[in-house]
């Protein structure tokens, strides 16, 4: 018997990269999809697709509800955040199984300033202000310290709104433009301290306040870099897996900060300070886009266990199909040095030992 599982916003890479890893999983899968994008809705690997409602939109969660009842749907996976968020708040509506940590933990996970909060004691995140709080004179202090300072939304991915700044000038003329394109007001922003070390992420799943598995990657380019001001655009072209237990321990801290009963995907962003010092820069609370294909990548070409697909141990615990015990992994579950490069329309490329690997993207 196949189970039948509902991922919402699969057409993008992440869902897309997710319904390929179950399609590669011990067991068999009915996967219904939906997306916003009436295109992307043709790319992932699923059984029947719908076209979404967007997250706030007030259709959404009647179409969430429906579906699950008409396809008898066992797990709702929601791939993007701002879905995961929506059915968080409205979990007992919804009559099938997820893996999703309460509403409370997305209202400090999705807001970067309250995830600065949350996390300020630790002294693991950079120094960070509310644009709305702060004055010129004060901003000219960070400045002074830092020599460089990095503006952004306090909601959103792929670098929203965001740009590395040298002076005053520069801020306050990237949030007026803003401002006039899209309306936001200053409360929109944060100010931080530039982290001009390397940009890393932390991957892991937990169940019930246990870390079940976690792995380390080094971003080392993004897609067109060229085509933002920040150089941030979201999803890295070339990344490398990484060991060490400084990052593991902050990232646990982290966690364990945010939500003591930690559970379902915590993905995080860092980067280092000035001395070497990794800063949690976000907290995601869902699944980084290339968690899924790495998880896809550790079965089909690293020739590791079921257990190294997170994406079906993250099913299969809320299917109830496994315990922690039979998945618990812990840290570092990818091998070393371990460099992945992809690209629009140029495939996957492994390299690993001094070899090169291409690796095919269907099931």
């Amino acid at each position: 018997m196949r189970r039948r599982v509902f991922v919402t916003g699969a057409g993008g890479v992440g869902g897309v990269n997710f319904t390929r890893a179950l399609r590669v999983s011990p067991i068999e899968f009915f996967i219904v999809g939906s997306d916003y994008n009436p295109y992307y809705i043709n790319f992932p690997f699923c059984d029947v697709v719908y076209r979404q409602p967007r997250h706030d939109s007030p259709e959404y969660i009647p179409f969430v509800v429906s579906t699950v009842k008409k396809h008898d749907i066992e797990f709702l996976h929601p791939q993007p955040e701002v879905d995961a968020e929506t059915i968080a708040y409205n979990r007992e509506k919804i009559l099938c199984k997820t893996l999703l940590p309460p509403k409370e933990t997305f209202r400090t996970g999705r807001d970067k300033y309250f995830t600065y909060l949350a996390l300020r004691e630790l002294g693991i995140v950079p120094e960070t202000k509310l644009l709305s709080e702060t004055s010129d004179a004060e901003l000219e202090e960070m400045l002074a310290k830092h020599g460089k300072l990095w503006i952004r939304a306090r909601k959103g991915a792929g670098g929203r709104l965001s740009l590395p700044v040298s002076s005053i000038e520069e801020l306050r003329t990237w949030v007026k433009l803003w401002k006039l394109r899209l309306g936001v007001g200053e409360d929109t922003f944060i100010v931080q301290e530039y982290l001009p070390g390397r940009d890393l992420a932390w991957d892991s799943l937990w169940y019930k306040g246990k870390l079940v598995a976690s792995f380390t990657r080094e971003r080392l380019r993004y897609i067109f870099p060229h085509l933002s001001p920040s150089r941030v655009t979201g999803t890295p072209t070339v990344a490398k897996i990484i060991v060490e237990p400084k990052v593991n321990e902050v990232c646990i801290k982290a966690v364990k900060a945010i939500d003591p009963k930690a559970t379902g995907f915590f993905c995080i962003d860092l980067k280092e300070d000035s001395r070497g010092e990794v800063k949690v820069t976000e907290v995601n609370i869902k699944a980084h886009t290339t968690l899924a294909l790495w998880s896809y990548i550790a079965v089909k070409a690293l020739n590791l266990d079921w257990r190294h697909n997170l994406s079906y141990t993250y099913v299969a615990l809320g299917l109830n199909l496994v315990d922690y015990g039979e998945v618990h992994l812990g840290t570092d579950i990818l091998p070393e040095e371990t460099v992945l490069i992809r690209h629009i329309d140029c495939g996957l490329v492994l390299l690993r030992n001094g070899e090169r690997k291409r690796i095919p993207l269907y099931v």
